[in-house]
């Protein structure tokens, strides 16, 4: 089975909004849902017939934190392109809405599990302004390790993997390499872990028939249960919606599923964080035969060349403005390294997801109804309290 995910891909992992939640919050959530669907649409040029999936929410958090430190055009590019010019007026703003956010996600005594961390890895030669050191503490609550980058890559290397690890429950491994972080400056990492079991349990998978198109079906594992579910038909986007609410009802995973056997690019076409939005405020619980595939998706992205494509550009080369990490040498972005991974069974649902921000310096260095899903469909995990979209996939075969 091969993939394609955008932490909100194929499938979409979004979350439910509730009303009561801080407005400040609900407009971060929209601006993560917008920069998460153009994201999406850029994953999948050049990858027809593949499975997505990724988390958006672990880009924007890491892509936040880099912006933390740009200055000028760059901070300006990255603005723009996070969605943040919109709805917010004074970088700080973003910062302490993020902080609301990341609090409200990681909660330790729900029925499921759903956390965030965030780790910055400096190299033992550079040094941060502390007002920098102090902002990712306060809003994004990260830890801070020194690392032998120059004299010892593959152990530094070896210690944030290992970190990665023990965060998302050893789903997702090797995030970087030694080659990748060698003689770099700074690295800063986000990793997100969700695991949920469905309020009800399906029925044990069994072979089904899923059209991959009008003229390719093959065999899967699908599994099923009869049971009341939210669920509408929305015309805009032709396609059928359900609801799967994981045990405590905050979190849940949304299937769009295309009228049509080969609807699913023009659903993907339509695609934006507002018309999703009001489609899924449709949702009306009804009784109904559901079955899904049981499927696993493991997925690795290079991030830049997507982010080139939707106008972050400046900080990625040396014209980069991050004076406010460090003023005494310049800063760029070297990697963006996205990976995620996903399982859904009888049980629920197993997700992960890591985005590492690799910088580099000028310093000279060595190089480097019925409802039966049986063909493509989308879908995405969403945090219901806070309206942000997790992770988004889509399943094509």
């Amino acid at each position: 089975m091969r993939c394609h995910w955008l932490f909100l891909g194929a499938v979409l992992l979004l979350g439910a909004i509730d009303v009561t939640s801080s407005y400040n919050v609900w407009k971060l959530a929209r601006a993560n849902g917008n920069f998460a669907f153009r994201l999406y649409r850029e994953v999948i040029q050049g990858a027809a017939g593949e499975n997505v999936f990724f988390s958006p929410f672990s880009i924007s958090t890491a892509l936040s934190m880099t912006y933390a430190g740009a200055r000028g055009e760059t901070a300006c590019e990255m603005c723009q392109v996070l969605g943040f010019c919109r709805f917010c007026r004074g970088r700080f703003k973003v910062h302490a809405i993020f902080k609301a956010t990341l609090g409200s996600l990681n909660s330790p005594q729900a029925r499921y599990k759903l956390a965030l961390a965030n780790g910055v890895f400096v190299n033992t030669r550079f040094s941060m302004f502390p007002t920098f050191t102090q902002l990712l503490a306060s809003y994004y609550s990260a830890g801070f390790k020194s690392l032998e980058f120059d004299n010892d890559a593959q152990r530094s290397a070896d210690y944030i993997n290992q970190w990665v690890e023990q965060r998302t429950n050893n789903k997702i491994k090797k995030l970087v390499t030694a080659a990748v972080v060698r003689y770099c400056p700074l690295v800063l990492v986000n990793a997100i872990y969700f695991k949920g079991d469905w309020t009800r349990r399906f029925k044990e998978a069994v072979s089904t028939p899923f059209h991959v198109s009008s003229t390719n079906t093959i065999s899967v594992k699908m599994m099923s249960q009869t049971a009341r579910f939210g669920y509408a038909v929305n015309r805009r986007l032709r396609c059928k919606i359900l609801e799967l609410p994981y045990d405590g009802h905050r979190v849940s995973m949304y299937i769009l599923l295309p009228m049509a056997t080969e609807g699913l690019a023009s659903l993907e076409s339509k695609l934006t964080f507002s018309a999703v939005t009001s489609a899924l405020a449709k949702l009306r619980r009804r009784r109904l035969s559901v079955g899904i595939p049981k499927f696993e998706i493991d997925k690795k992205i290079n991030v830049i060349p997507i982010l080139r494509s939707m106008g972050i550009k400046l900080a990625f080369n040396i014209a980069a403005d991050f004076g406010r990490i460090n003023s005494r040498r310049p800063l760029f972005v070297k990697d963006v390294i996205h990976k995620a991974f996903i399982n859904v069974n009888e049980t629920g649902t197993e997700a992960a997801a890591a985005t590492a921000v690799i910088f580099w310096d000028s310093v000279p260095m060595p190089v480097r109804a019925q409802f039966l899903a049986d063909h493509p469909f989308l879908f995405l995990i969403r945090d219901r309290k806070t309206g942000s979209i997790l992770f988004l996939g889509r399943y094509v075969k």
